[in-house]
């Protein structure tokens, strides 16, 4: 194939307001496409979900570490989950029905963390090694019923299986900013991971909220070193995604802060 470039055909470099504007664009698009966690304030009407919901975010995160599965897989197989049971459950009705059936969030739990898996990692281990590296595991499905499972799952989301998530914001934030430590994502992909798996407070926010607050939180911290000072940065990263509600983000930074300070004094 002959990938050459001759005459007016030939690429030209992007200018700094060419690359602002296709900054300004994809910020755009994030922000019109990320969505609230529908399944929130639901779990709040139905006691039984939630704790189910909780056992199985237990063994989902379990089985990442075990397989030291990325971050966005973990991000992305708990947006299934919660997705798929808000669409698949009656939120507002804790039934008997639901409760006669615990291993249906389990099986849900495997299918939507087997499709991440697919998504976004190279080497996907077996869904029977997928389910017993998790010894506590205490339902063990066939391979076929966890196929089905999964069909099921992308047909109830649609086939969209790239949501918009915090990760989505994290490198136009930093780059905007001016950190562009190679350190700065994973420490945020670290607090961020921690925070999805662990913390369900911060279902309720937005990803872009998210994403800033946990931007906030690590310069914050002192997890990330800052070439000037931690005021002027904050103010960077609060006034660059301006359509974000900054009380939220505030709000958010200060539950990360605590929640971590808790942890802290824990041990």
């Amino acid at each position: 194939m002959n990938t050459s470039y001759s005459g007016s055909n030939k690429p030209t470099e992007l200018s700094e307001q060419d690359s602002f504007c296709d900054d300004e664009e994809y910020l755009r698009c994030l922000l019109s496409k990320e969505q609230e966690n529908k399944l929130y304030n639901g779990l709040e009407k139905n006691p039984y979900l939630a704790k189910a919901r909780v056992e199985a975010v237990e063994w989902m995160t379990k089985v990442i570490r075990y397989y030291s599965f990325s971050t966005l897989t973990c991000i992305l197989s708990l947006n299934y989950l919660d997705r798929f049971l808000y669409s698949s459950f009656d939120i507002d009705n804790d039934s008997d029905d639901q409760r006669e059936k615990p291993w249906m969030i389990q099986l849900a739990a495997v299918g939507c963390l087997s499709l991440a898996a697919k998504v976004e990692e190279v080497h996907v281990p077996l869904l029977l090694e997928l389910q017993v590296a998790a010894k506590e595991s205490k339902y063990v499905f066939e391979p076929k019923t966890v196929q089905r499972m999964e069909i099921l799952v992308l047909s109830t989301l649609e086939w969209k299986m790239n949501p918009v998530t915090p990760l989505s914001f994290l490198d136009y934030i930093a780059k905007r900013v001016g950190l562009k430590s190679r350190d700065l994502r994973t420490k945020c992909k670290y607090v961020l991971r921690y925070l999805i798996c662990d913390c369900g407070f911060i279902m309720c926010y937005l990803p872009s909220v998210i994403a800033t607050a946990t931007m906030l939180y690590v310069i914050r911290s002192g997890m990330e070193t800052c070439n000037v000072g931690i005021d002027q940065y904050e103010d960077r990263v609060l006034g660059i995604v301006g359509s974000i509600n900054k009380d939220k983000v505030e709000d958010c930074s200060r539950l990360i802060q605590l929640h971590f300070d808790a942890c802290k004094s824990s041990f």
